[in-house]
């Protein structure tokens, strides 16, 4: 039996081929941060989600030519900041163990109001170093 059509072939290369860059970026945040398997697992999401978001915006506003590819840099590492937010809880000391969750000694940057404000402090310092650059320049 002979197929003409070779999509199952193409699925499967596609298929090989995520499972290799999810794989990768698995062990990238383990070796670059020093963080178990289950944290880096946890981390992928959002940081898989965090560059497509990055890379429709820059594409979206380069094809429009717009100008605003500027102002959305803030925007975008903001929001690294929930994407990474389950490295920077387990750098400050929250563990889980069982679905029971232990916050003892708990650095101020795992807790919410810590993230928070990490992501507001971004959030304003990028734009006021933009604001100042287009007053400057």
């Amino acid at each position: 039996m002979s197929r003409n059509d070779s999509s199952d072939d193409v699925v499967g290369l596609v298929t090989v081929g995520v499972l290799i860059v999810f794989g990768g970026t698995i062990i990238w945040l383990m070796k670059t941060f020093d963080v178990p398997w289950d944290v880096a697992i946890d981390t992928l999401p959002g940081l898989l989600t965090w560059v497509i978001a990055a890379a429709a915006w820059c594409f979206i506003n380069l094809k429009m030519d717009t100008g605003f590819t500027r102002w959305g840099i803030p925007v975008a590492m903001a929001f690294l900041i929930p994407a990474f937010s389950p490295i920077l809880k387990y750098s400050a000391g929250v563990r889980e163990m069982g679905g029971l969750m232990f916050n003892d000694m708990v650095s101020w940057y795992g807790t919410g109001w810590g993230l928070t404000l990490l992501f507001f402090g971004v959030f304003a310092v990028f734009f006021a170093i933009i604001y100042w650059l287009n007053q400057r320049f």
